[in-house]
């Protein structure tokens, strides 16, 4: 058999996973087991090895109860039986010299994370097409969490983190190369699967760059909504000041037909009459509320913004998440049921609405917030749950480009 077919591949990049001659090593059936994560640090250390106090911490904890030197002699013992079980040569891979434990083996092992780190190594000393190619490489490598079934052992934590920055900082590198090159459906392609992996790191970002330059706007804007969304409902998080600027190209990117003007105000108008105030997503709420300003400077209408706030009744926010939506969906409903259909309003974050009151005086603003509490008593029960509200004169409120903000 050549060296080759005989070389120990090893997967700790989004899993763990052992392949030799060919086929998948099979040791042991849990992947928490003492034992096996005795073989996952040692495989990850490498030539370097461990030393005993080193790997008695990593497996047992500081504050370990009982006889912990006898558990790392079972742990070894039982390791070195599941190897020998797996299928691999009858050899002692676990050798304790120096005063460090390694795995030592007389087959070649060849590990994906050092793999890519090396990779990445390599990367740094090209430039151009060749250093494109490597950091490419690489990022194939990076199949992705380092060890997730060990998310919660502290080493494993650092580790990961520290290929997780790795990786990011590879893709942004793979990202800028990639668009001075206009390769952008190929990046397109690369992002898909950085955003599988973490779709919280806004890597859409470089999706929707990629779509607006391949002259595809309303995917681009899809792809917005999708993740905005996902964003709010997971996070409870607005679009970032870097999505709000994409939001803004695309807008200007999206063309429509040569039509004539009544078929234009027929595609403008809403295609069902729904009672109550007019819900819109942040960006467009943004831009509502600095046209009305505008207007309100010219025609002297009064105009008032109203923050409302989901807290507890000592005024702290919400932390049960699932509780937190259940109750900002009935306060949705309840801000649409209760104003009228000239006013406008938008989830600001999961804890908080902002609305547009126009053609109102500041006294008639109780008589707003007592409706939208009747409204909101009639879907939630529980007097714990509170709503308060702020409101402001628009002449008195700043639309800066990071969010509204109230003047106090």
């Amino acid at each position: 058999m050549s060296q080759a077919t005989t070389t120990l591949y090893v997967q700790l990049l989004g899993k763990f996973a052992m392949y030799y001659g060919g086929s998948k090593v099979q040791v042991g059936k849990n992947q928490t087991t003492k034992a096996l994560q005795l073989l996952q640090l040692l495989l990850y250390m490498g030539s370097d090895g461990i030393s005993r106090a080193q790997l008695l911490e990593n497996l047992f904890g500081r504050d370990a109860d009982g006889d912990v030197a006898n558990n790392l002699r079972v742990t070894v013992y039982n390791l070195r039986k599941m190897l020998v079980a797996s299928g691999l040569p009858d050899e002692n891979y676990i050798r304790v010299e120096g005063g460090k434990y390694r795995f030592v083996s007389s087959f070649p092992v060849n590990i994906d994370s050092v793999v890519f780190e090396e990779t990445l190594k390599a990367a740094s000393k090209e430039q151009g097409v060749e250093r494109l190619r490597k950091l490419q490489e690489a990022n194939d490598l990076y199949a992705g969490y380092f060890l997730p079934a060990l998310a919660g052992e502290e080493w494993v934590a650092v580790a990961g983190a520290r290929y997780q920055q790795l990786y990011f900082s590879c893709m942004e590198e793979i990202c800028e190369l990639m668009k001075e090159r206009r390769e952008y459906a190929e990046l397109l392609e690369l992002c898909n699967h950085a955003v599988s992996m973490y779709p919280f790191d806004e890597w859409q970002i470089h999706q929707i760059d990629c779509l607006l330059a391949l002259n595809r706007p309303k995917d681009a804007m899809a792809l917005y909504e999708k993740t905005t969304t996902l964003y709010f409902d997971e996070l409870g998080l607005p679009p970032s000041d870097r999505m709000m600027e994409r939001f803004r190209r695309m807008s200007g990117q999206i063309s429509l037909n040569t039509s004539s003007l009544p078929d234009i105000q027929d595609g403008l108008r809403e295609k069902e009459r729904v009672r109550g105030a007019y819900y819109c997503p942040y960006p467009s709420f943004v831009d509502s509320y600095r046209m009305v300003v505008r207007a309100m400077e010219r025609s002297g209408q009064s105009v008032y913004l109203m923050l409302c706030t989901i807290s507890d009744e000592k005024e702290k926010l919400l932390e049960d998440q699932d509780r937190l939506k259940d109750v900002s969906d009935k306060l949705s409903e309840s801000i649409r049921g209760a104003l009228r259909r000239g006013d406008v309003y938008t989830r600001y974050n999961m804890s908080q609405f902002l609305v547009i009151l126009m053609g109102i005086r500041k006294e008639d603003c109780v008589i707003t917030t007592n409706r939208i509490d009747t409204y909101f008593r009639k879907r939630e029960n529980s007097r714990r749950i509170k709503v308060t509200y702020q409101v402001a004169s628009a002449a008195n409120v700043e639309a800066a480009s990071d969010g509204i903000r109230f003047y106090r």
